[in-house]
């Protein structure tokens, strides 16, 4: 009996050891494991089991920042962006290097309309990733939601000395160019884009419109009438060719191609009015009447917001695209 208690308790032992080591060993793996399933709920769009999976997978080790940062997207998938944030920012906080955290906290932070926050984060990750142009192209963007016209040219800018054929950036910046009224900047942005993309048909538009804003017409028509050939129902390629031979002297042309731009959108407060200016100069002035009236009906704040715009276009230098 004695032999046998020597040799129970150490057996006991042994077992038990057994059994905490194998316990330890499990939830080690099991963490892993979890965080596995969850990519995969994930991937299959399943996002409420991947995050169930996930925060079972914390539960056994918190701190693996792919956990934290995993939960979080598949919360910002769910459209549960405060979640979303909550464990994005536990991401970066467990590991500030966590550079497409970062990425993803911004673009959440701007879905939830807080563009400040979000410029705050990709600023850091510009600071961390200086040489990455689809970081500049995204804070570019932020800035010019914001309101930043100025600094989403500079990250335009800076994208493309990172990436010189980066097409999305090139219109962007063009874009913005053309925003703040320096059309032969908006001009080098879309040609560059054009060489990149001949027939994209909202840069061939824009760069017709660029220079018929620069009062260079003979460029205008020759870049709408590539327009033309990609789509003849673009109502800004009529629209603006419209003007484009009003400025070469054909009323008869600027007025056929501003009656197909209505045919087109007829909603358009700008158009008819445009086109009752173009009455006015044929003499047809019960038909520009008309116009101005039917402008005034469907935007009644339209004439106010036009004379403003001729102010400041008056106000401002003349450009060269040159």
């Amino acid at each position: 009996m004695r032999s046998l208690m020597k040799w129970t308790v150490p057996f006991a032992v042994i077992i038990l050891l057994f059994f905490c080591v194998a316990a330890f060993s499990e939830g080690a793996v099991s963490s892993k494991t979890y965080y596995n399933q969850g990519n995969r709920y994930l991937i299959q769009k399943k996002y409420d089991k991947a995050i169930q999976k996930y925060k079972k997978a914390i539960a056994i080790n918190s701190k693996r920042a792919v956990y934290y940062c995993r939960l979080g997207e598949a919360y910002k998938c769910k459209g549960m962006n405060e979640e979303a944030v909550q464990y994005l920012e536990k991401t970066i906080a467990l590991n500030e290097n966590y550079y497409s955290a970062y990425a993803m906290l911004g673009q959440t932070l701007v879905e939830m309309g807080q563009y400040q926050r979000a410029l705050e984060y990709y600023h850091v990750l510009v600071a961390k990733c200086p040489k990455d142009s689809q970081v500049h192209f995204s804070l570019a963007r932020i800035c010019e939601i914001n309101g930043d016209v100025d600094g989403a040219i500079e990250e335009y800018e800076a994208a493309l000395k990172i990436r010189a054929n980066y097409h999305a950036a090139l219109c962007n910046l063009g874009e913005a160019y053309a925003r703040k009224g320096e059309y032969g900047k908006a001009v080098n942005s879309y040609v560059r884009a054009r060489k990149i993309r001949p027939y994209d048909e909202n840069v061939v538009v824009a760069l017709g419109v660029a220079y018929t804003k620069l009062k260079d017409f003979h460029e205008a028509k020759d870049i709408f009438s590539i327009a033309l050939k990609i789509n003849p129902f673009n109502r800004d390629t009529r629209f603006y060719l419209g003007k484009t031979y009003y400025g070469l002297g054909d009323l008869e042309q600027a007025i056929k191609q501003t009656e197909r731009a209505l045919s087109i959108d007829p909603e358009s407060a700008d158009i008819h009015f445009t086109l009752g200016l173009y009455y006015d100069k044929k003499g047809w002035t019960d038909m520009a009447e008309a116009e101005y009236n039917e402008a005034m009906r469907l935007d009644p704040g339209y004439l106010g917001r036009r004379l403003k715009m001729l102010e400041e276009k008056k106000n401002r230098p003349v450009e060269s695209h040159q």
